[in-house]
């Protein structure tokens, strides 16, 4: 309900009551008035908050520079369920060379799908570098089952429909393809730990003869530019079938071209699947060391059966191409409390966000208010987020604007792209410096451009989601603003919030405040 107070009629609570300026507003950025009094306030209003339900976001590497990509399972008891997959192809090595001759003869050792963890130094000791893996959700001590799989569905990065534009993946794209490529076609177990920074198999010397069988254990590592051996995930892969796939094709014409092998051999998805356990953010862009498939083999120059010298190698498929994330999404164990809402990243919520009805905003219009600032913030409930390395550390706001033809087009707001440095968005932390509090929003351009009837602001709902790095806008080909917010999310943090409702949430609501000045 609207209590009006004094002469202005649209406030639920007056903070600072009227009050005349003590001196002249000789100069207020723009010089609009000069030596003339004014009265400043401020006004607090309703916030009306209404659930979304993400179904699916765009997940693909085609659009936008992915810089991560998650695996894994994380059961939040306050968010969806995320089992986080990968699908990538894989890039092309040009003429591999396998064939046996009179003087040389290759076998095939082992198969791993080897990926970096994201991970950090934290101190060397006696030549030994430890390190911390970053950001990994859920309980690493629970083994989260992955299989690797043979991707039989085209990867294509044009639209097949129209080829002049891009085409698109999201994140419930489903592929086809059940062979299974682990070891034994089994399930890896996913248990990451900052420890992995060797992966130890046996391997047959073929020193001694070519018709030995006596293994020795031999050792593979991860080697970053710093040559310091990092953390890494490594499954390995079935021998047999890997070798009817690859090696045994390396000098057919599967392999005769880049176009041919990625016909051929479409990809890998890396599922991940369970009740619980830990999701890792995996970085498939990185340079060194690069993620991919290892083929891991001897060459033997040999003198009839006399063996001259031995040598181990690699033949190494980078994991590259298109790729796309797949996250399914499992509803909460746990609804959110009464007045609160949840707000998670990839494909799980947002929030619409209703600051001004058209009553409202034609009685702040009629005022001729100087908008000094405009904010929007949103409290955290502490007593389920009280970890601020598991909350998002920044959500994100827009609108969705009808765009007249009769569809819906996220849009930037203006204060995004006029007002970057102090838009906000970020979250707050309590005193304890430890605990997450709130996220705060500075909306001023738009709702002084709102108020002043410019075209192209309008008043329809905000939409509250998890910030992505893709979210921020970019030049256009004409080179102004792309106001177009894209679809984009790879943050699977959730945050439980406090919604507007007073009784409920008294000074901890989610409240929209204006600061004012206006003429006596």
């Amino acid at each position: 309900m609207i209590r009006k107070i004094g002469a202005l009629g649209i406030s639920l609570l007056c903070l600072a009551a009227f009050t005349s300026c003590e001196k002249d507003f000789s100069d207020v950025g723009t010089n609009v008035v000069t030596n003339d009094k004014f009265e400043t306030g401020e006004i607090l209003l309703d916030v009306e908050i209404t659930p979304i339900d993400i179904q699916k976001v765009q997940a693909d590497n085609i659009n936008a520079n992915i810089s991560e990509y998650w695996l894994g399972v994380y059961n939040n008891p306050n968010g969806k369920k995320i089992e986080a997959s990968i699908v990538s192809q894989l890039g092309f090595i040009e003429n591999p060379n396998n064939k046996n001759t009179d003087t040389t003869v290759f076998n095939l050792e082992k198969v791993i799908l080897k990926i970096p963890y994201q991970a950090t130094s934290t101190g060397t000791t006696d030549n030994v570098t430890t390190f911390r893996l970053d950001s990994i959700l859920g309980d690493p001590t629970i083994a989260t089952s992955i299989q690797v799989l043979q991707n039989e569905t085209y990867l294509n990065s044009l639209n097949p429909n129209d080829p002049s534009k891009k085409n698109t993946f999201f994140s419930d794209d489903e592929y086809a393809g059940n062979v299974v490529l682990n070891e034994d076609g089994g399930i890896y177990e996913l248990r990451p730990k900052a420890t992995d920074t060797e992966f130890i198999f046996d391997r047959i010397d073929r020193s001694i003869s070519l018709t030995n069988t006596t293994t020795y254990k031999d050792t593979i590592r991860a080697t970053n530019s710093q040559d310091l051996n990092v953390p890494f995930l490594a499954i390995p892969l079935d021998l047999t079938t890997m070798k009817t796939l690859f090696w045994d094709e390396f000098q057919s014409g599967k392999f005769a071209s880049k176009e041919a092998f990625d016909n051929y051999f479409r990809g890998i998805k890396i599922i991940a699947t369970g009740n619980d356990g830990s999701m890792v953010p995996l970085n498939l862009t990185s340079a060194n060391p690069v993620p991919s498939i290892d083929f891991l083999y001897t060459r033997s120059d040999v003198d009839g059966t006399t063996i001259k010298n031995t040598a181990k190698e690699v033949f190494s498929f980078p994991l590259s191409g298109v790729r796309n994330s797949v996250y399914k999404m499992t509803d909460a164990t746990s609804a959110a409390p009464a007045n609160n809402f949840v707000i998670q990243g990839t494909a799980g919520s947002m929030a619409e966000v209703k600051i001004l009805d058209d009553t409202i905003l034609q009685e702040l219009k009629s005022q001729n208010l100087l908008i000094n600032d405009a904010s929007l913030t949103f409290y955290v409930n502490q007593s389920i987020n009280n970890n601020k390395s598991t909350t998002p550390q920044q959500l994100f706001l827009y609108q969705n604007k009808d765009n007249g033809a009769g569809e819906i087009s996220p849009t930037h707001i203006s204060d995004v792209y006029t007002e970057t440095g102090t838009f906000g968005g970020s979250l707050s932390l309590a005193e304890d410096n430890k605990t997450p509090e709130k996220y705060t929003f500075r909306i001023t351009n738009y709702i002084t451009n709102l108020l002043a009837g410019e075209d192209n602001f309008t008043a329809e709902p905000l939409v509250l989601k998890v910030y992505n790095p893709t979210d921020f806008p970019t030049t256009s080909s004409t080179g102004g603003v792309n106001t177009n917010v894209k679809t984009y999310n790879w943050n699977p943090r959730a945050v439980t919030l406090l919604n507007g409702n007073e009784a409920a949430n008294g000074t901890k609501k989610a409240i929209f405040k204006i600061s004012y000045s206006k003429e006596k």
